[in-house]
């Protein structure tokens, strides 16, 4: 039997784990649309790795099963509405929650074929949508023959992706299975913009006053003045 710790930093049965939890969480339908829609506000990449890492952490920490596929199913059902302001009722915590439970006892036993699945069909619907994206958009008016063969070639595409992502992840090492664990859930983490500092307490907003200014010719100009005034401010007069 496989062990999840050990004094090694990764064993094959956690990198296989780990990389089928990952795959599990990438084609989860409710959680994409949680980050796609910023359910979650600005910080939703985050929350969603802390998902991920809280699970992998419910069974990494331990050589033995603690949790089942229902804590497993609470946790997501939580997550989901604390996070992500969303109260599920699909049923989909209660089916995430059965495989990432069914991995880890699968590969507790060393077997890592549903990981492995889950890899595979995640890299497949990724693949996919790529082709599409990079498929170029019918200009509208092309003869009948010529979308035929975009559809054509949209099929080609995808047959080619989905068999060579099959064969990549069958013929994967577990060292392999960790590199795709180790990568970011749904992508980098967005840049923070520069925000102006927030005003000090007393302080008002910028006022925008419009002065107008005839000049020689008699047309008439306009100048934006700004004024601040700060009422109770320390150090301000």
């Amino acid at each position: 039997m496989s062990a999840f710790t050990s004094q090694t930093p990764q064993t094959p049965a956690a990198s296989e784990f780990s990389a089928g939890v990952t795959a599990t969480l990438r084609r989860w339908t409710a959680l994409r649309a949680a980050i796609e829609g910023e359910w979650g506000g600005g910080s939703c990449l985050s929350k969603a790795e802390q998902i991920r890492t809280h699970i992998l952490s419910m069974f990494l920490s331990s050589s033995t099963l603690k949790y089942d596929a229902q804590d497993v199913e609470d946790f997501l059902y939580i997550s989901m509405e604390e996070q992500f302001c969303c109260q599920l009722e699909d049923g989909s915590p209660s089916d995430v929650g059965g495989i990432i439970f069914d991995m880890a006892v699968k590969c507790l036993e060393g077997d890592f074929t549903l990981s492995r699945q889950m890899v595979e069909f995640a890299e497949k619907e990724r693949e996919v949508l790529e082709a599409k994206m990079n498929v170029n958009v019918l200009v509208e008016g092309e003869d009948f023959e010529e979308d035929m063969e975009e559809e054509d070639e949209m099929d080609n595409i995808t047959t080619t992706t989905t068999t060579t992502s099959s064969q990549n992840v069958m013929n994967a090492s577990s060292s392999d299975m960790q590199s795709y664990a180790n990568q970011s859930l749904f992508g980098a983490a967005p840049v923070q913009q520069h925000l102006p500092p927030p005003r000090q307490l007393g302080e008002e907003e910028v006022v925008v006053e419009k002065e107008k200014i005839v000049d020689e010719d008699g047309f008439e100009q306009v100048v934006r003045r700004s004024k601040r005034k700060n009422k109770g401010v320390k150090g301000n007069p």
